[in-house]
């Protein structure tokens, strides 16, 4: 019964994301593919802190990567939006693979304070490096994505654009988690030692989790760059991490529904408070830290069904799909 009462709450969730964009004004469908995008963000980042047990504070590194390098490839060189995608996902991909070394020593709190070296030091690059990234003016000009003479100029044709990216991430992540990789994630957030003990390759695991989790972060990059068609590095702040951070939090750590929950929840309700004038952030910090006290499994936790991996994440115990 629980796991029907999931599959229809899923299911209406799924009907609500395609159906109810259609008759949103441009304002509100601007917000719905940015939640799209940041969805991707809480994504990548559950997977490296919610199912590995690696705290990261740069994720926003990742994501000016794959923004920039798709932003460069489009205007400096005039590839299709596809060749873009590609290279911004592979440039990222291979930085959190050099991100990875440093991961293979360190856990905890050391490794947060070198993700948090990693976003820093790329916002301060973005800014210097002028001849490569145009410093604190930024890039222009960025192309909407073409398809032979079609051109997705609307935002509803970008927000299904990004909304079958994020089903198909998600759906993949999904498989990922069930494999044996997967598998040797969840021992090597429960017990390194153990896990090195029973055979689990931890090199390996990091490797393969920093990797994906970055290409995620830069498709989020890519995609993000196409849209606004306008990036600075004040876009890829430490601010950015935390909030994809919070997103993870609050919608469920260990939990891909609760990642684009979470997605939802923290970008839109900022949006909705904005009439509070310079209230507004007071409000969503109070409303963040209520939300965390009445539900610390997140707010996943309150989907019929999906209890037991919320208390398996609380209890330190592996999450079973």
């Amino acid at each position: 019964m629980k796991n029907i009462s999931f599959s229809v709450v899923v299911a209406t969730l799924i009907l609500v994301a395609i159906f109810v964009p259609m008759t949103l004004s441009s304002y509100q469908l601007q917000i719905a593919v940015m939640v799209g995008i940041f969805a991707l963000l809480a994504l990548s980042l559950n997977l490296l802190s919610g199912y590995a047990g690696m705290i990261s504070l740069g994720h926003a590194g990742f994501f000016l990567i794959g923004s920039y390098v798709s932003a460069i490839l489009a205007t400096r060189y005039g590839v299709s939006f596809g060749v873009s995608l590609v290279g911004a996902v592979a440039v990222t991909a291979l930085s959190g693979l050099l991100l990875a070394v440093p991961a293979m020593k360190l856990s905890g709190h050391f490794l947060a304070v070198i993700t948090i070296a990693f976003g820093l030091i790329l916002h301060l690059l973005a800014i210097n490096l002028e001849f490569i990234t145009n410093g604190v003016s930024g890039i222009s000009g960025i192309a909407r994505p073409r398809f032979g003479s079609w051109v997705m100029s609307s935002d509803l044709s970008y927000y299904f654009m990004v909304l079958g990216f994020v089903a198909t991430v998600a759906l993949l992540m999904a498989a990922y988690v069930r494999s044996g990789y997967g598998r040797a994630l969840r021992a090597l957030r429960d017990d390194e030692l153990a896990a090195g003990c029973m055979g689990v390759n931890i090199t390996v695991a990091k490797i393969h989790v920093f990797v994906i989790s970055a290409g995620i972060a830069g498709l989020a990059g890519c995609l993000y760059a196409h849209y606004v068609r306008y990036i600075n590095p004040e876009s890829f702040t430490i601010d950015i991490s935390i909030r994809i951070l919070i997103m993870v939090v609050v919608g469920g750590i260990g939990s891909i529904w609760g990642s684009i929950i979470g997605a939802f929840v923290v970008y839109v309700l900022p949006e909705a408070l904005r009439i509070l004038n310079d209230y507004y952030y007071l409000v969503f910090g109070f409303v963040v830290i209520l939300l965390m006290m009445v539900l610390p499994g997140g707010i996943v936790s309150l989907i019929p069904g999906s209890s037991k991996t919320v208390n398996n994440i609380s209890a330190g115990r592996g999450y079973r799909p």
